[in-house]
């Protein structure tokens, strides 16, 4: 490992180390959590009468859309948080990749209770309903290309960045005992083995109704969760997450530096 030195010098240096440094969350949190927020869909839509499970998970009004925008807040605040810790720290590529988290986070979630229209009621105006095909006052609904370039498109290239930088990259990492050197960019921004079971699951979520609807034209019982709205729900869980082994690490180099100024007055 190399000594801390000021976030001007520092690199992404890749060490070999004998231990796991990039792990922070214990497993229970880790694989835990995931595993039993999607698969507890499943078992939620298998023992719950089709009246009670519309109810109380689907539509705007339901746990998973509730759980997305309330893990999406707590994953903005957590952005926020880093924000204000990278400026402090004088690090403007910390301060700028964690400011554009928190307006990630921030659009993810307002987008998803369309802005409060969801909670509050508010009619659409006639002008802005002209222009969204699900007559929403959000920009993912969009019609023709608009919709595509807010919508799809960054709902991709974030399923593409939680496969490859939250899953297979910690993996092989793991597997070949290399990690990012403490104190560098990379040490910071880049999702540890914490993330990688949510990193594979989010992406993923929404495939076993993707197959069942290509093979039978029909998602069958109890396979027909939402698979759409549990797989928003799993990107909100992979950014809470996240952003929570950020802050962390945070916490363990302020702890880190405050023995040290103990020991060295």
């Amino acid at each position: 490992m190399i000594p801390d030195r000021p976030a001007a010098l520092q690199t992404d240096t890749i060490v070999m180390t004998t231990h796991s440094n990039d792990t922070v969350l214990p497993r229970w949190a880790w694989l835990g959590i995931p595993l039993a927020i999607y698969l507890g869909h499943y078992l939620a839509r298998a023992v719950l009468s089709d009246p009670v499970y519309d109810v109380w998970l689907r539509h705007e009004s339901g746990l998973t859309e509730i759980g997305t925008i309330g893990v999406l807040a707590l994953a903005f605040v957590g952005g926020v948080i880093a924000t204000t810790w990278a400026f402090r720290r004088g690090d403007r590529a910390l301060t700028c990749f964690f400011a554009l988290f928190s307006l990630g986070c921030l659009y993810f979630g307002g987008e998803e209770a369309s802005w409060g229209q969801h909670w509050f009621g508010w009619a659409t105006p006639e002008q802005w309903r002209a222009l969204n095909n699900q007559g929403e006052t959000n920009f993912h609904n969009s019609n023709s290309l608009a919709g595509s370039l807010l919508d799809q498109l960054p709902r991709n290239l974030l399923a593409v960045a939680m496969l490859v930088g939250g899953s297979i990259l910690p993996i092989i990492r793991r597997l070949r005992g290399r990690f990012y050197a403490r104190g560098t960019f990379g040490y910071w921004v880049m999702p540890g083995f914490d993330c990688v079971a949510i990193g594979l699951i989010a992406p993923l979520a929404s495939i076993p109704e993707k197959i069942f609807e290509s093979a039978m034209d029909d998602v069958p019982f109890p396979f027909d969760i939402e698979g759409g709205e549990v797989k928003e729900l799993m990107f909100a869980v992979f950014l809470g997450l996240y952003i929570v082994t950020v802050l962390l690490r945070i916490r363990s180099e302020r702890s880190t530096a405050a023995t040290s100024a103990a020991r060295h007055p």
